[in-house]
C-alpha cells in the first residue's frame, strides 16, 4: 500500500454505543479542522467516508460517526484502524512550520562535526517535538530536541537539516 500522498490524523479505538459510533484518538494539533475534511480514508484498504466527529469525551478522544458503520459489530471490525486524509488536503503552513512526514527521513549534518545520519521518526511525548535521530557513527537512534537551540536549517528541497546540538546532548 503506498501512503505517501496521506497522512495519518487518528486511531479507532473502540466502539461506541450500538448505532455504530466509535471512539477515535485524532492526532490533530488543530481540533477545530476534523469536520473541515470531507473524506477520509479508513484503514488499509483506504475506505473514503466522511467522519462526523460528534463530541470530544478527553483530550484527543472523539465519539464519531461513520455513516457506512450501522451497528456495533461494524464499528468493532474498525477498531485499531488508522484514519488518514490525503496531503492535499491540508492547510499550508507558516514559515519554520512542517509536518512530521515532510521531517522523516531528511538527512542530518551536525554543523562543525564530520557526523551524519537521518531522521527516523519525529516524537512528542508531551514536552515538545523530537526529532529520533540516527547517526552514522552508532547502532541506536538519539532524541534530539527540535527547537532552534538545537536546529539551526531546514532545507526540504535538498532534504537536509543542520543541527547545532548543545554540549552534551551527542556524548
Amino acid at each position: 500500500m503506498q501512503l505517501d500522498n496521506f497522512i495519518t490524523v487518528g486511531k479507532v479505538l473502540s466502539s461506541f454505543g450500538l448505532k455504530g459510533q466509535v471512539k477515535v484518538d485524532v492526532y490533530l494539533k488543530d481540533l477545530t479542522a476534523l469536520n473541515s475534511f470531507d473524506n477520509f480514508c479508513i484503514g488499509d484498504t483506504l475506505l473514503k467516508s466522511k467522519i462526523n466527529f460528534l463530541k470530544k469525551t478527553k483530550k484527543s478522544i472523539w465519539v464519531a460517526a461513520i455513516p457506512e458503520t450501522k451497528n456495533k459489530e461494524q464499528a468493532d471490525k474498525l477498531k485499531g484502524h488508522l484514519i488518514y486524509i490525503e496531503t492535499k488536503y491540508l492547510p499550508s503552513l507558516m514559515t519554520d512550520e512542517f509536518y512530521y512526514k515532510d521531517l522523516t527521513g531528511l538527512q542530518i549534518k551536525i554543523e562543525g562535526s564530520i557526523q551524519k545520519g537521518f531522521v527516523h521518526h519525529v516524537c512528542n511525548f508531551g514536552s515538545g517535538d523530537l526529532l529520533e535521530v540516527s547517526l552514522n557513527d552508532s547502532e541506536g537512534t538519539i532524541y534530539i530536541p527540535f527547537n532552534k537551540d538545537n536546529v539551526s536549517k531546514i532545507d526540504l528541497t535538498n532534504r537536509t537539516i543542520i543541527l547545532t546540538p548543545l554540549k552534551g546532548l551527542l556524548a
